[in-house]
């Protein structure tokens, strides 16, 4: 399994982040909002929302990007041919890897099984 995380994995422009908002669904979490919409690419690509509103701190957002970037690309395999996008509410810049990755799980898991 490649563990690399290309842009070709990332979304990037406005116009894939209003497609996804526009016509996506939804996952509630504790901790995270996770949109998702079926792609024809044959593989997943991720992006990811820390509004200043709910993290003020931007060490804080940036270390919360960071987790999230990683529990997506260790678990790629998880999200089949998806674009998501990840919404972190308040209280998730407390959060460890360990945790930030069994939420992310159970969510997908649970709904997309």
């Amino acid at each position: 399994m490649n563990y690399t995380f290309p842009k070709e994995l990332k979304i990037r422009k406005t116009s894939q982040y209003d497609e996804i908002f526009g016509k996506g669904r939804r996952l509630r979490s504790k901790h995270f909002d996770i949109l998702y919409v079926q792609n024809s690419l044959g593989y997943s690509r991720a992006g990811l929302v820390v509004g200043k509103k709910n993290v003020r701190s931007a060490v804080k957002r940036n270390r919360i990007k960071r987790v999230v970037r990683e529990v997506f690309r260790n678990n790629k395999s998880l999200f089949d041919s998806l674009d998501i996008v990840i919404l972190a509410k308040k209280g998730s810049d407390t959060l460890n890897y360990s945790n930030v990755k069994r939420e992310i799980e159970e969510t997908i898991r649970l709904t997309l099984s």
